[in-house]
């Protein structure tokens, strides 16, 4: 089977982030330094990111949350630094379309965007909770996805992208979550962003002894079910959140 790399490039630093939005009722209050993280794949012709990232500071503030975005943590910089242009990418997945997620999608002006079916759904008209999240309509914001949704390919379900890489859909943190298994030379690798928003989200089996859910989702029920069927798929090291600054630790996945 063929095999790619996986390069986490940070987009910007949330700086007080509630660690309980990332694993369910786990340390309410405390609150962490988290990276919003994107992830470029390469490999046998192919240049994919899963999500583009959020917005700059003064936009965040403005809307959602402190975070500090420095020039070389914009998207198009990041990709810049390891070689990457922005008519490079190919593909782009979108793990869910929450504003940290998709944000830059209409700057890489070759990509196709993956998205699902029920995301896009809920996103036009998500609950109030989740107002904010997805930038939507019923607050009089305009989502950051429309700028590119002419480029977007709809699915419905799994997807075999290609050889090696598969699309999963795990509802639970949003409606059309999904998630992407990339194999590499050191096995599967899963993205699960924020389906596993901390890898102590994945390692705190204290429920049936599964992973934690995000503290932010649409239905518990959905979400155990998608944890029971990406538990086995990989290991704890080879989990790819969307918030823990662990993942910087590594420039590239698999590493030596």
């Amino acid at each position: 089977m063929k095999t790619y790399t996986i390069t986490p490039v940070c987009a910007g630093v949330f700086q007080g982030a509630e660690k309980s939005n990332f694993a369910y009722q786990k340390d309410p209050g405390e609150k962490l330094k988290a990276p919003i993280l994107m992830y470029l794949v390469q490999g046998n012709g192919l240049c994919m990111l899963v999500d583009t990232g959020c917005s700059d500071g003064e936009w965040a503030a403005r809307y959602h949350h402190p975070l500090v975005q420095t020039e070389e943590m914009k998207p198009v910089n990041a990709l810049r630094k390891l070689g990457v242009e922005p008519e490079d990418v190919q593909i782009i997945v979108n793990t869910h379309l929450h504003w940290d997620h998709c944000f830059h999608n209409d700057k890489f002006p070759n990509a196709k965007i993956y998205v699902q079916k029920r995301e896009i759904q809920f996103a036009v008209c998500p609950i109030p909770t989740q107002y904010v999240y997805y930038e939507s309509p019923q607050i009089h914001l305009t989502p950051s996805w429309v700028r590119a949704m002419d480029r977007m390919e709809i699915i419905d379900g799994d997807l075999q992208l290609c050889e090696g890489i598969d699309i999963l859909l795990c509802p639970g943190h949003t409606p059309g979550f999904q998630c992407v298994l990339v194999n590499t030379t050191d096995g599967p690798f899963l993205i699960t962003s924020d389906s596993t928003g901390v890898k102590e989200a994945w390692q705190d089996r204290q429920t049936a002894g599964l992973p934690t859910p995000s503290g932010i989702h649409v239905n518990l029920e959905e979400y155990y079910e998608t944890i029971r069927r990406i538990y086995p798929l990989a290991d704890q090291e080879h989990i790819l959140p969307g918030h823990d600054p662990a993942v910087l630790e590594h420039s590239v996945y698999p590493y030596k």
